[in-house]
């Protein structure tokens, strides 16, 4: 499901009560819509993606710059070295 359709359908997404919620290309992921896709019955949220390659694409980049809105949670998280959980793999 795209983050789009998980905003659209929050009803549906809540009564499937998903436990883990994997994101592909997390680092193209605006911050905003990948909170959106989550639900309470969320335990696990598995990024995977390149945060060296593309970025977000926010609409209003001026103040997406202001805000700090144009970085995915995944490249701040990662930026922020936040250590838990997190497994770098290098394949090419």
């Amino acid at each position: 499901m795209t983050t789009t359709g998980a905003a659209m359908h929050q009803a549906a997404l809540r009564a499937l009560k998903p436990r883990i919620v994997i994101v592909e290309e997390a680092a193209e992921v605006l911050e905003a819509h990948l909170l959106a896709s989550l639900t309470v019955a969320c335990e696990h949220c598995i990024l995977i993606g390149d945060h060296k390659q593309l970025r977000p694409n926010p609409a209003v980049y001026e103040l997406a710059k202001k805000y700090n809105l144009e970085i995915s949670l995944f490249e701040r998280l990662i930026n922020n070295n936040y250590p838990t959980g997190c497994s770098p793999i290098s394949i090419e």
